[in-house]
């Protein structure tokens, strides 16, 4: 049987006000992605909930703590945007 991930936390840094600590661990996981309404709402979508329903669809933010988390990377291990 397969272990359980233990699920990653990331640390509020209270001297910033940028969209990494408004988005907590989607701001650079690769299983997020912006989802922006018509009306100009801008929700964060889990691409995880679609095949696991231990992911909300639009979860809470900040996201602080998530079994699924996967940072994105480009080549050469740098955040990609």
């Amino acid at each position: 049987m397969a272990r359980a991930r233990e699920p990653r936390k990331v640390h509020v840094n209270e001297s910033g006000g940028s969209d990494k600590i408004k988005l907590g661990l989607c701001g650079d996981c690769q299983h997020a992605r912006r989802i922006e309404s018509s009306k100009g709402s801008a929700f964060m979508l889990c691409a995880l909930s679609k095949s696991d329903p231990r992911f909300p669809k639009y979860p809470r933010l900040p996201v602080l703590t998530c079994a699924g988390y996967s940072p994105q990377t480009g080549s050469g291990g740098e955040k990609r945007d």
